[in-house]
């Protein structure tokens, strides 16, 4: 059983660390936006809704991806879950935001539903990749390790 304290020390540091990375990304993005687009001021209550917004998301990252609730998942299931939840909290957002309006056309969906499943696949292919880079690494360690131990026994 894992250190309860110390999930939720990592819990708090990653809503620190994922809310401070998050909205300097974002405001760098509003702000380039509003500099090649000839925008001089952001509204007070936007840059409010973007960090509840931010805050809102990091904290459903670290529910999926913390042990604090979810102790017993492997990294698939957490990720396959996660961008479930994130995807339709990204979808209220934009709607919050205005950046959607209306009910949207099939085509409009299935762009947004693509762009999410793209980012899926390449992350389970990422991770279908590492582990079996680390598999290959255990195995070396294995083999090397029941060698040592038949030269030991003279076998």
């Amino acid at each position: 059983m894992r250190n309860r304290k110390k999930d939720i020390i990592q819990f708090l540091e990653w809503m620190r660390n994922g809310t401070a990375f998050c909205t300097t990304w974002l405001l760098i993005l509003v702000l380039a936006f509003n500099y090649f687009n000839g925008v001089q001021t952001i509204l007070t209550s936007h840059l409010m809704k973007m960090v509840l917004w931010v805050t809102g998301g990091v904290f459903i990252f670290n529910l999926f991806f913390t042990h604090i609730i979810i102790t017993k998942w492997g990294f698939a299931k957490r990720l396959s879950c996660f961008m479930a939840a994130i995807s339709v909290y990204e979808c209220l957002g934009f709607y919050w935001f205005d950046f959607f309006s209306g009910r949207g056309t099939i085509t409009q969906w299935a762009m947004f539903a693509g762009i999410i499943l793209v980012l899926y696949l390449i992350c389970m292919a990422i991770y279908q990749k590492y582990s079996n880079h680390q598999g290959e690494i255990y195995t070396q360690a294995l083999q090397q390790y029941q060698q040592k131990r038949s030269m030991e026994h003279g076998e």
